[in-house]
């Protein structure tokens, strides 16, 4: 599915062996994670892997009445006794202060190693997919490490010149264009080619998704597209020109519709996805309309990976009642992905 046409990814194990971060220790990334798997468990077609610190999730187990048996590995294809979950442990000592709710350099440092070494095995093809739980970027950045998020992380260290986010809930899709900026930052980023790009990534996958004809609805930018330059000019300056491009290219892209109603139109099925101009323009309604199954899924790299789309909760950490929907929903469709990846055998087109 999300794979690169310059790289042939091969799988060394018989059942699909998914990567699981468990995100910043603080916050509700192990509780869910937990839950999750305690709903799955037995495993049916796939393996868990756990990236994460054993002492917390131990402790996190015993404080949710879990009967999960977790077991450290030194790497992906360790045997583990029957039963057991595997953990590779890559808890930080230096510094370390796991507490519920804190938003500390240790978790960020912690949060960090976890995906970093999910990716190394990703890469390596030890894992068919990446499910990651939730990380806070200020807990990153204190740390040290200069990304706002995951989606920058995994295009670094995939060697990706682009990558974008999309978000799934059910069926409807949305690709953010522009992601962790502010929203000034966020229209000045904004060019026809980073639209056509955007739009092209969309294209292929959707494609590789089993979407034939992907068909891509266009928002505009300002409050009822523009009005035709009434309320601005980033449509016939940006959108328009991008459009046009894209359409030469093949690509089956919509005008500029009103933000307000493009995706009650993508709900009643006129889309495939939405290409959103900024963060909010996508995750607003589409966490509106189902916050507890939303999936995070990032395009155009040569790994496969989902996660969560729900921040550590920090405030909500100490109280251990999080929902583990959106992880389940993001394990259930890294094993969707990854079992058209791994029945094709090699990289997509």
């Amino acid at each position: 599915l999300f794979l690169s046409i310059h790289k042939t990814i091969t799988f060394d194990q018989t059942s699909m062996k998914l990567g699981l971060t468990m995100g910043d220790p603080n916050g509700i990334g192990p509780e869910v994670l937990l839950r999750a798997l305690t709903q799955l468990q037995p495993f049916d077609g796939w393996e868990p892997l756990i990236f994460g610190d054993l002492e917390v999730l131990e402790s996190m187990a015993a404080q949710l009445g879990s009967s999960l048996r977790l077991q450290a590995v030194l790497a992906a294809d360790t045997p583990v006794a029957a039963g057991a979950i595997p953990v590779r442990n890559l808890a930080v000592s230096k510094d370390r202060c796991w507490e519920l709710g804190r938003c500390d350099p240790w978790g960020g440092e912690s949060a960090f190693r976890f995906v970093h070494e999910a990716i190394v095995a990703a890469n390596q093809g030890k894992i068919a997919a990446i499910v990651t739980g939730p990380l806070a970027k200020a807990a990153l950045q204190a740390a040290g490490h200069d990304f706002p998020g995951h989606t920058e992380m995994l295009a670094h260290y995939t060697n990706t010149p682009r990558s974008v986010m999309m978000l799934v809930v059910d069926q409807l899709r949305a690709v953010m264009a522009t992601l962790h900026l502010s929203l000034r930052e966020a229209i000045d980023t904004l060019t026809p080619e980073l639209l056509v790009d955007t739009m092209r990534i969309t294209d292929q996958a959707l494609r590789r998704m089993g979407v034939s004809e992907p068909r891509l609805g266009i928002p505009g930018l300002n409050p009822h597209a523009g009005e035709n330059g009434l309320f601005g000019s980033e449509e016939q300056e940006i959108i328009l020109p991008a459009i046009a491009q894209a359409r030469q290219q093949g690509i089956q892209c919509s005008m500029p519709i009103s933000p307000d109603a493009i995706f009650l139109q993508h709900q009643q099925g006129r889309f495939d996805a939405v290409i959103a101009l900024y963060h909010d323009q996508a995750l607003i309604p589409l966490k509106l309309i189902g916050f507890d199954r939303a999936v995070n899924v990032t395009l155009g790299l040569p790994i496969i990976r989902t996660s969560v789309d729900h921040g550590t909760a920090f405030d909500l950490a100490p109280q251990l009642n999080a929902n583990p929907g959106s992880m389940l929903a993001a394990i259930a469709m890294a094993q969707q992905f990854a079992s058209g990846a791994k029945g094709a055998g090699s990289s997509g087109s």
